[in-house]
């Protein structure tokens, strides 16, 4: 009785006669029109139930290989991904479609799939296949120089990727065939970030948060060729709260020496404003208060050249230091001067900007908007600064922050470049009028007057 109660289940499953016949007879004898009425509610149902033991891959393996088209070899992947953790026949065959030369049969959208798919079946494989998979096609894509190269598909593999990485207890080879990916994955990125890609630039950043510190840190290293990408996926990390605040002291220490610094700095300014938004530990006021003061001893060493720097002219790297001191102060003043400059509690809305036409513009932090985005913070500078210090627990640093100002204005003459003396003092000057910090004003007083 029970096997006749089985064997009427598998039937009504495969609709008895047509659906089997197909993998014989072809789409000459049954129409894939009818065999996706049947499949269709098969693959639909299976995203949410495990069916009882059926041998899959003498099912669905004939409808692969025929002709049925693509939305027949689609549905079947389906059901071969979602049945995976309860079939290893159907594991076997969906291993043989996932890896050369098959899988370069399927069309984009399948491939797609499977793409986005990955964290659903790559622990119900073999590690060859996901070797061959991960190796021809995740990675493959990204590559311009291959006939494979496939930037449509970008997205959906780094999708992919990252909701893989986040699976908890990954066995060690899995997890280091990802991690191996990813940074495969960002070497092949540019450097220079154009607008419209930004979201794969995020993407590999959600992948490197998956990482411990140090495998992040190792893959997005930051050398003269890989600047801009590796500054911009740590300043995204810095600004979500995963790395802290201090890691911004490694991007400037190479950034310093950058001939493309503007760009730097906007990336810079807008994940010290994200950073303010975000309710993460890392991102703290004391936090922030804390890595302001070390930054602002650093500029302090370099004016006195306690602290070299090299390949660079002092009084340039005290201006882009300076620049940086500016947009940090701006962006965590108040709210107004960062909707003021058009900053944003996302990266996304740069992706589709607007701006100035021009082959700069296409890149992010390089059109003419993002330079002057720049510049307007230093200008918004002198009214910022008592904004800030009015604040707890900023106030109470108060004497602090006039202590460096004078100790700036008053280092060796060669450091200070004329726009960053007249910029420091002008600051002071604002101090000194402003009520709040009237109990500043006989020592601010006292210098300007000198």
């Amino acid at each position: 009785m029970a096997q006749a109660e089985e064997k009427k289940k598998q039937d009504h499953m495969g609709q008895n006669v047509p659906f089997r016949a197909t993998g014989t007879e072809g789409p000459e004898s049954v129409p894939p029109s009818l065999l996706k009425v049947v499949m269709k509610p098969i693959a639909t149902v299976g995203e949410s139930y495990q069916y009882p033991p059926v041998n899959w891959a003498a099912l669905l393996s004939p409808l692969m290989r025929l002709n049925f088209g693509e939305e027949i070899q689609q549905l079947c992947l389906e059901i071969m991904v979602t049945q995976a953790q309860s079939s290893q026949n159907v594991a076997a065959l969906l291993g043989m479609w996932v890896m050369p030369p098959l899988i370069h049969g399927l069309s984009l959208n399948i491939k797609k799939y499977l793409l986005l798919s990955v964290p659903s079946w790559i622990k119900h494989v073999s590690d060859e296949q996901i070797v061959g998979f991960v190796e021809s096609l995740m990675v493959t894509v990204f590559k311009a120089a291959s006939p494979l190269y496939k930037p449509e598909l970008c997205p959906s593999a780094l999708q992919g990727l990252s909701q893989a990485m986040k699976q908890p207890s990954p066995a060690y080879h899995l997890w280091s065939l990802l991690s191996k990916a990813t940074g495969k994955i960002f070497d092949l990125l540019p450097n220079k970030i154009r607008r419209n890609d930004l979201e794969l630039y995020i993407s590999v950043a959600k992948c490197l948060s998956e990482m411990t510190d140090d495998e992040a840190n190792r893959v997005a290293q930051i050398t003269e060729n890989s600047l801009e990408k590796a500054a911009f996926v740590r300043l995204y990390l810095i600004s979500q709260g995963r790395f802290p605040l201090m890691g911004l002291t490694d991007v400037l220490s190479v950034a310093i020496r950058h001939h493309e610094k503007d760009t730097l700095a906007w990336m810079i300014l807008h994940s010290l404003y994200q950073a303010r938004i975000v309710s993460h530990a890392n991102t703290g006021v004391l936090k922030r208060m804390e890595w302001l003061l070390e930054l602002m001893g650093y500029i302090r060493n370099v004016a006195y050249q306690s602290a070299s720097v090299q390949n660079v002219a002092l009084n340039e790297a005290l201006d882009f230091l300076l620049l940086i001191f500016a947009t940090a102060v701006v962006a965590w003043a108040d709210h107004a001067a960062p909707l003021l400059l058009g900053l944003s509690a996302s990266w996304l809305p740069w992706h589709q900007e607007n701006g100035p036409a021009g082959p700069a513009s296409r890149f992010l932090g390089r059109s003419p908007l993002h330079r002057v985005t720049v510049q307007e913070a230093v200008t918004l500078l002198p009214s910022s600064m008592p904004l800030l210090l009015q604040k707890e627990p900023w106030k109470e640093q108060t004497q602090k922050f006039i202590d460096w100002l004078f100790s700036i204005m008053e280092s060796p003459k060669e450091g200070l470049s004329a726009k960053s003396r007249d910029l420091l003092k002008g600051i002071t000057s604002v101090l000194y009028a402003h009520p709040v910090l009237s109990v500043l004003q006989n020592s601010i007083l006292a210098y300007v007057g000198s």
